[in-house]
This record gives C-alpha cells, sequence and structure tokens, in this order.
C-alpha cells in the first residue's frame, strides 16, 4: 500500500471496510455491506479519482461524482449511509469546507465511528435520511459511555452537525438530527501545576522506571506517552537536548520535530541509567504501548497520593456518583512546566515551540501565574485610583543596551534558544 490508488479489502465483524493510501496518508472507511463482490466494486469506484493517470483525468471522475451527487439529492433520491462520506467529500468546497489533510483523516475517523455504530444500534437505517435527533442523542451517549473527555465530544457534535448541514444543502436530508443536540461545557484550568516542593518530595519517593518518569516530566513537559516512549535516539546527553515528534502530533500526519532543553539534574540521572534496548524506560513503554496505558496512569496517581497530593477535586470521582475533576496527574508536569518557564522569562513563541503546541492560544491555557508574575504586572500598572501615592522601594535597575538585545533576539532560531537564553539572562544578572 505504498502508491496512491492501491488498498485492501477487510472485515470488520461482518462488513467489508476498505483501507488506502492518498497522498502518503492512510485511510479507512466501511463500504457498508457484507458481500465481497458489491464491497470490491465500491473500493473500484472510490478508487477510481486516484488510479486515473492525468489529473485532468482524476478532476474529471469528481467532477461527474459532484453532479450525480448534487442530481440525485435534487430529484429527492436517497443517499445510502455506506455512500455518505463519498457524496460528502465530491461536494463542492463552496457546500463544504475545504479541510487539511490532517483534519480530514479526522472527519473521516468521526464518520466511520458514527456509522459503525448506527450500524449496531439501528440496522434499518439505510439511508441520511432516516437518522433522526433520537439517533444523534444516543450517539452522543454512547461516546460518553466510552469516556470520552467533553471537549472530545464536542469535536463530534461539530462535525456531524456540519456534515448533516451540508447534505441537507444538497437536499439528501429534510433535517438536521444534530442541529439541537447542545455542546457541552468544558471543564477549564482543572488541572494544577504542582509546587516546588510536592516535585522533590514526588521523584524522592519514587524508584526504578516511576523515578525517572517523574524526572522526565518535571524536567522536560513531555506528554505521557512521549515520556513513556522516550528513546535514547531521541536524546543527547552531551549536547542536553531532546529532539522528536511528539506521538499526539504524529498521529494527525505531522511530522515536525521539538527541541527540548535537558536540565543538569535530569541529565546526571539519566547518566546513571543503564541502555537496556531502544527505550530509556523499557518497562514503562511496553506497558504504554501495549494496551496497558491505564494501569500506568493508575500507578502514578497512586504514588501521588501516597505523597500526601490532592489529585482530584473533593466531591467528584469513585463513590460520589460524578465525574472526576482530575486536579493533579502527570500531564500537571506539563503545565508546570509551561508556568516556570514563563516565570523565568522564556518568550511565549520559544515556549509554543518547546511543548510543541499548534498556536500560542494553546500554550496560554497551560500558564498558571506565579505570585512573581502577578505582582511583576500590578506593579507595572500605572495608578488606578486618585489620592497619595504609596511609593515602592526602588527595584535595583539593570541596565541593558537596547541594541545588544535586538542583535540577540534577530539571530534568535529554534536551534540556539538556549545559548541565546543563556546570554539574555546574564546580561540581565549585570
Amino acid at each position: 500500500m505504498k502508491k496512491a490508488g492501491t488498498g485492501h479489502l477487510y472485515q470488520r465483524g461482518q462488513t467489508y471496510w476498505l483501507e488506502y493510501v492518498v497522498d502518503g496518508k492512510r485511510f479507512r472507511q466501511t463500504l457498508g455491506t457484507s458481500k465481497k463482490a458489491k464491497a470490491r466494486s465500491k473500493a473500484d469506484e472510490i478508487l477510481a479519482p486516484y488510479r486515473a493517470e492525468g489529473e485532468a483525468d482524476r478532476l474529471a471522475i469528481i467532477a461527474s461524482r459532484i453532479k450525480t451527487a448534487k442530481t440525485k439529492a435534487a430529484t429527492g433520491g436517497a443517499v445510502a449511509i455506506a455512500d455518505a462520506w463519498r457524496t460528502f467529500e465530491a461536494l463542492d468546497t463552496e457546500t463544504r469546507p475545504d479541510p487539511g489533510p490532517a483534519t480530514l483523516k479526522q472527519y473521516i475517523g468521526q464518520w466511520n465511528a458514527f456509522a459503525t455504530w448506527l450500524q449496531e444500534d439501528a440496522p434499518a437505517i439505510k439511508t441520511l435520511s432516516g437518522v433522526r435527533e433520537a439517533h444523534a442523542k444516543r450517539f452522543i451517549e454512547h461516546l460518553k459511555g466510552r469516556g470520552y473527555a467533553v471537549g472530545r465530544v464536542n469535536q463530534y457534535k461539530i462535525f456531524l452537525r456540519m456534515f448533516f448541514r451540508c447534505m441537507g444543502i444538497v437536499g439528501a436530508v429534510a433535517e438536521n438530527p444534530f442541529q439541537n443536540v447542545k455542546t457541552q461545557k468544558a471543564i477549564q484550568n482543572s488541572r494544577q501545576t504542582f509546587t516546588a516542593e510536592e516535585m522533590r518530595r514526588i521523584i524522592a519517593t519514587a524508584d526504578g522506571e516511576l523515578k525517572t518518569l517523574f524526572f522526565v516530566g518535571a524536567g522536560t513537559g513531555l506528554r505521557l506517552a512521549d515520556a513513556c516512549s522516550l528513546m535514547w535516539g531521541n536524546t543527547d546527553l552531551v549536547r542536553r537536548l531532546i529532539e522528536l515528534i511528539p506521538n499526539k502530533t504524529a498521529r494527525l500526519g505531522e511530522k515536525a520535530k521539538i527541541k527540548i532543553g535537558i536540565p543538569v539534574e535530569l541529565a546526571a540521572h539519566l547518566s546513571t541509567l543503564p541502555r537496556r534496548g531502544p527505550y530509556i524506560m523499557p518497562g514503562l513503554a511496553a506497558e504504554y504501548t501495549g494496551g496497558k496505558s491505564a494501569d500506568v496512569s493508575n500507578r502514578i496517581q497512586a504514588h501521588f497520593k501516597a505523597c500526601g497530593i490532592q489529585t482530584v477535586k473533593p466531591g467528584t470521582g469513585k463513590g460520589t456518583g460524578k465525574r472526576a475533576i482530575v486536579l493533579k496527574g502527570f500531564h500537571s508536569f506539563r503545565h508546570t512546566y509551561v508556568s516556570m518557564n514563563a516565570d523565568a522569562g522564556t518568550p511565549q513563541a520559544i515556549m509554543t515551540k518547546l511543548v510543541g503546541h499548534g498556536n500560542a492560544q494553546m500554550t496560554m491555557r497551560y500558564l498558571h501565574p506565579t505570585d512573581r508574575m502577578v505582582l511583576q504586572a500590578a506593579d507595572a500598572l500605572p495608578a488606578l485610583l486618585e489620592g497619595p501615592k504609596v511609593e515602592k522601594a526602588p527595584a535595583a535597575e539593570i541596565m541593558v543596551p537596547a541594541a545588544e538585545v535586538r542583535a540577540l533576539v534577530e539571530k534568535l532560531t529554534t536551534k540556539n534558544v538556549a545559548e541565546v537564553r543563556a546570554q539574555l539572562l546574564k546580561m540581565l544578572e549585570g
């Protein structure tokens, strides 16, 4: 499956599915039939544009599909569930959004999840016009029952609402079953940062690979998946650098690497570890990638509790009848890392690159202002009220030539962040 236009059939239960590659991206979609001959025919139809020899032929096939889809819809022709994605994909970009490859892959996955669930929940529904609001609400409850986070559930709602809206434009459905299904308000910033004393306690009382894991989390801000699967090949202890493609972005087809500096203490700890294969923590890597990530997370939370740390919001979680709102977990290392770097003066643009966020807005969600940051902001404000002014004790001024700062900033790149930061800090220290 290396070239466009190729693919293979496989069965999930009694239903045939097609897996194929387009522009280096792997796609899967249901064919909605248990008959192999019919499945092959549908697969050939799907793959036809990608098998076309020239761009003109490909465009001609797509244009024909658009015309057919619009004509069918306009004349009241029903769109089968099994044909729904192809019909949606064939619509022009004036009718539907034109997403990038990563988003399109996400859309396909969300549609297939819904179509598969619908086939199991309501097998009598064969066309889009048969989907009702009751089905939409049951599907959302199905996602919640699987433990999906509020944000992820909302993503499904938003996509499916858009999907049926577009299909309504071309007459494939009379009503949008997801139109009145409300999105839930996600709990913002429930995750708290660790104090410096809590981090020392967590690391000091752990042993084995768990100790290393906590060391890595505190010193790099890596997500749990990336920390557990960290490889020696991504780690340079001499230069004190980690360079890798985060698992989260890799799943979406992104290939951009992030670069993180390794604190001296962490580098010293890693240098004492034996090298037993490609992974720094081979036991945790095998567990996490082998389907036992929940066991790893449970062990982490148990350790935090043993350290006297409140991990969930009181009144939520086991025995309360309410979903647990996590206050402190492994991801808190990431929140702490962002906040500590902000406190140390790391530019937000650099911080966004260090943690592998797609934009600065995401990084801001991880920023938890410290007392020092808050007081600095307050002291920078002009007088808010008329009246006697309270004189503040003058802080020792450090005069840094603007030209020197500008020169350093202008030569800043993702490769010399640590070096430039060190130079700036040295200038500020006088």
